[in-house]
């Protein structure tokens, strides 16, 4: 009995090993990609495992699975994953990125029944605007003239920093957004933007956005500052109007079937 002792504690401790010794690195940590670019997130493995697996975690989201795959390739849309067994490695490529594919990539290596995920790939695609016109928008408060809050719009995001454009030069004063991509629907066309603002009382936008900054194509740029009031849209007015008048119709309608409602029970 003490000799099988010795052996079976030595497999445990091999199969605890082997489990431990289990090692996933994704590289790059982080990558920022203009709109329309295609690249690859890799994946190796320290010691084979019998299958590969991707994931796609948009954030504050939760896992979403994406590929199964032991070995060759397989593809899902505009992604395709390919895993080489003998080398250890599994590779995502992603054809023409879109701003919807900004999120956090993981694979996962399964050894000894068990999934070992890598720390992840947070990939950040970048609106591709090809003229950028950047502009300042100063929104008052209809009762105060003092600038309640800054929007910059239409600018082009540098992907050579993974931050915001070089423009922004903030004091500790002032709060700013995150950087939104606006879908303008209507136009048929998509923007950069961002509001900053200030609980000072001598917050100017101008003064904030002011200098110049640097957009991929080399071509320097000056934030316009616009003043003007922001205009109603006129398909929307209608919109309204005609929302208006079908609710007036069906109120008269409503009104009319009970006044003969009532007629009929009085009769």
């Amino acid at each position: 009995m003490k000799r099988l002792v010795g052996p079976v504690l030595g497999l445990l401790l091999a199969q605890v090993c082997c489990v431990r010794g289990v090692d996933v690195k994704q590289s790059p940590p982080a990558l920022s990609l203009q709109e329309g670019a295609s690249s690859t997130l890799w994946c190796n493995f320290s010691t084979t495992v019998n299958n590969v697996q991707w994931y796609r975690q948009y954030r504050n989201g939760s896992l979403v699975h994406l590929f199964f795959i032991s070995s060759g390739t397989k593809w899902n849309g505009r992604l395709n994953a390919t895993t080489v067994t003998k080398e250890r490695r599994s590779s995502l490529y992603i054809s023409s990125a879109q701003i919807t594919d900004s999120a956090t990539y993981f694979c996962a290596g399964e050894s000894a029944q068990k999934l070992v995920f890598g720390r992840g790939t947070t990939l950040k695609v970048n609106l591709n605007i090809k003229n950028p016109d950047p502009a300042v928008y100063q929104l008052k408060g209809p009762k105060s003239n003092n600038i309640s809050v800054c929007l910059y719009t239409d600018f082009q995001m540098n992907t050579t920093k993974d931050s915001e454009p070089a423009v922004f030069s903030l004091s500790r004063t002032v709060f700013n957004s995150n950087t939104t991509v606006l879908d303008m629907g209507a136009l048929g066309s998509k923007s950069n933007g961002l509001v900053a603002w200030s609980k000072s009382t001598d917050f100017e936008c101008q003064s904030t956005f002011q200098q110049e900054f640097y957009p991929n194509s080399g071509i320097s740029c000056d934030a316009k500052l616009v003043e003007k009031s922001f205009e109603t849209d006129m398909n929307l007015n209608l919109q309204n109007l005609s929302v208006m008048g079908f609710r007036i119709i069906l109120l008269k309608m409503v009104g009319f079937n009970l006044l003969m409602t009532l007629r009929l029970w009085s009769s």
